[in-house]
């Protein structure tokens, strides 16, 4: 039907229910502000205005055929999924188009495919008839062998393939909704698809059909499973999605896709009582029969993510408790992160509690972190701070929980029982400068997010033997995984005694593997005491039970300044002339040469970066007065004069230094 803008139909227009043969009366008449009723088109530019057998002129509102072929003209292929009108969108319309398009291509390479090529078996597999080999080699072969020289016709679906993966990429790159309708609607198309008789066996699996749709449809089936899970859709339209994919005719090679959509929708009551806390196994009772939080792993992985995304940590670490999967290995993995999650909304004694949860059926969550995320773990745990981002290793602004609580003692406990029960960590040297640089750390972040150095004013010597007496049955119920409550002197000066029983926890494990796990750390070690010498000091009398330990000791540290000098320059230039005194005292006060002998390589590198450093006057009135006259006896006498010649260069510093106190 013709009419002009604004106006329903003309007069004199004659009406039919269906007549599509030829232009009734003057239908076929029409002005420049006529348009189409079937292509809502100018008239003009409608090609089938007054074709016979579809003369779109004869096209009226009041004929329900009429409708309907205007409602098929314009919802094109997406007829197929019962769209309403009112439902169809600019990006349900745009997935129609681009699957209209790909279908058309589609036709053309399946029809290639069902007619195959021919091609010579020669071409597929050698002949191995006997007139082929030496001397009796023939040119023709013989009628034993003509067979296998007559030309066969093969169908390889790789092409088919190729054509409709580059489609599948293309949709998921698309807004959900033109992607649902361009996977669904390839999906129905593979379903239709048939192999010609006699395929044979391909070493590509892409090139037979039925291993190459199972390939694709596992693609398909998964995006359209996170799709559904992460995007909003309308319930009107998520339904006839779900109900379009279960009315497909499933091949018998693809039956186990059939119900690949039957997942939980997020107001599953089963599903929103795990996420509120209400169900805390995600199992429950229904008509007499136990039902589970059973789900795929797309599906789960798809939650997990939006849930994140949300910053809707409570419910992601409920989900995770409770869900099942079928694949457990995978699930595993993402529920390693539940201790993370807790600690994103400060319930850092649950996290702490999880991590060294036995009733896991392998091992603890633990047994299978990362160095690296040790080093993150002791870091939220000891500041009770979160890093911003989703990931434990982001590099994410970190932020404080400010209302979280800890109790006292649980970190340093949860720390040294880590080290214990995951034997990568315990072998690890970085693990070791983790630990102690933690416990020499503020328990507050520092403005750009990284922790602050503490520095422990060196307790009396009393409670020093005090503690570290204590901390040997401290470790060995640790060691056991004995929940144990730190003895009260703990409490007298908690920053201290920790640090203590952190140095003695690292002392414990460096004696029990003798030195042979040292390799390029202890420099880091050393550095990651800060201006706590006083505590280095105890490593390094803990380690003096063992010559062997001690002389690896002191050997990888000697050969790391060497190759670090740079690096120990700067870390001395910013510590200050006072650490750089006390830290060679340490080394070249010890009763063994060999760990004397590094305090005169710290001097050498100072020696080698004499212009860089204006402080060694400093250094120099400090050996004199406190290792010279106060404890010159431990010196050999080459080592004194050797002191003294350091000394006496130190002191030609032009740069003044400020008195040493007594």
């Amino acid at each position: 039907m013709g009419w002009t803008r604004g106006k329903a139909s003309r007069p004199d227009h004659r009406r039919s229910e269906n007549d599509a043969s030829a232009p009734l009366g003057k239908n076929s008449d029409a002005c420049g502000q006529c348009f189409c009723y079937l292509c809502d088109k100018l008239t003009s530019l409608c090609p089938y205005w007054t074709s016979p057998s579809i003369c779109h002129c004869n096209a009226h509102n009041k004929s329900k055929y009429w409708k309907a072929a205007r409602d098929t003209a314009l919802v094109g292929v997406l007829t197929m999924f019962n769209f309403d009108l009112t439902e169809i969108d600019v990006d349900l319309r745009q997935g129609g188009n681009h699957l209209l398009k790909f279908m058309q291509e589609l036709f053309v390479q399946y029809n290639n495919y069902l007619v195959g090529e021919e091609i010579s078996r020669e071409d597929l597999y050698p002949c191995m008839c006997d007139c082929h080999q030496g001397q009796r080699r023939k040119s023709m072969g013989c009628n034993k062998c003509n067979y296998h020289h007559a030309e066969t016709r093969i169908y390889r679906y790789s092409a088919v393939y190729d054509l409709v993966s580059k489609f599948v990429t293309q949709a998921e790159q698309e807004n959900p909704e033109t992607a649902a309708v361009m996977l669904l609607g390839v999906a129905k198309e593979l379903m239709l698809q048939k192999e010609p008789p006699q395929v044979g066996q391909a070493q590509d699996p892409t090139e037979v059909l039925k291993s190459a749709v199972v390939q694709l449809m596992e693609r398909i089936t998964v995006t359209l499973q996170k799709m559904l899970v992460l995007h909003n859709f309308p319930n009107n339209l998520y339904r006839k999605f779900v109900d379009f994919f279960k009315a497909l005719v499933f091949p018998p090679h693809c039956y186990c896709f059939a119900n690949r959509l039957n997942i939980l929708p997020w107001h599953d009551y089963l599903l929103t009582s795990v996420l509120m806390g209400q169900n805390i196994t995600g199992e429950r009772t229904k008509k007499g029969k136990k039902e589970f939080l059973w789900e795929p792993l797309p599906v789960v992985q798809a939650r997990v993510e939006r849930l994140k995304d949300e910053a809707k940590y409570r419910p992601l670490v409920r989900y995770l408790k409770a869900v099942r999967c079928n694949d457990s290995l995978l699930l595993k993995v993402l529920k390693d992160k539940i201790p993370f999650y807790m600690c994103k909304y400060g319930d850092f004694d649950g996290a702490a509690q999880v991590l060294l949860n036995w009733k896991s059926v392998d091992c603890c969550i633990v047994c299978r972190i990362t160095p690296a995320e040790f080093a993150v773990y002791l870091k939220m745990f000891r500041t009770r701070s979160y890093p911003s981002g989703n990931e434990l290793l982001s590099q994410e602004q970190w932020l404080i929980h400010p209302n979280s609580a800890l109790k006292s003692g649980t970190t340093i406990k949860l720390a040294i029982q880590m080290l214990y029960t995951n034997q990568t960590l315990y072998r690890n040297p970085k693990c070791w400068s983790s630990l102690i640089q933690t416990w020499c750390s503020k328990t507050i972040l520092g403005e750009n997010g990284e922790l602050e150095p503490l520095s422990c004013v060196e307790p009396a010597v009393v409670f020093q033997k005090d503690i570290l007496h204590l901390s040997l049955g401290v470790l060995e119920d640790l060691k056991q995984q004995i929940h144990i409550k730190l003895p009260i002197q703990f409490s007298l000066l908690n920053f201290e005694a920790e640090l203590i029983l952190a140095v003695q926890a690292v002392v414990r494990i460096l004696l029990d593997l003798d030195g042979h796990y040292m390799l390029n750390s202890v420099l880091e070690m050393v550095f990651a005491f800060g201006s706590n010498i006083w505590a280095l000091k105890l490593l390094l009398e803990g380690i003096s039970f063992s010559e062997n330990l001690l002389y690896e000791f002191s050997t990888a540290f000697k050969q790391e300044l060497y190759s670090q000098s740079l690096f120990a320059q700067r870390m001395w230039n910013n510590q200050g002339p006072v650490y750089v005194s006390q830290l060679i005292t340490i080394f070249i006060t010890h009763n063994h040469a060999v760990v004397r002998s590094a305090a005169f390589v710290i001097m050498n590198i100072i020696l080698d970066h004499f212009s860089q450093c204006p402080w060694t006057p400093y250094v120099a009135n400090f050996l004199r007065n406190r290792v010279l006259i106060v404890s010159c006896s431990v010196l050999t006498p080459l080592e004194q004069h050797e002191l003294k010649d350091k000394i006496a260069v130190f002191q030609k510093q032009n740069a003044t230094s400020p008195a040493i106190g007594k």
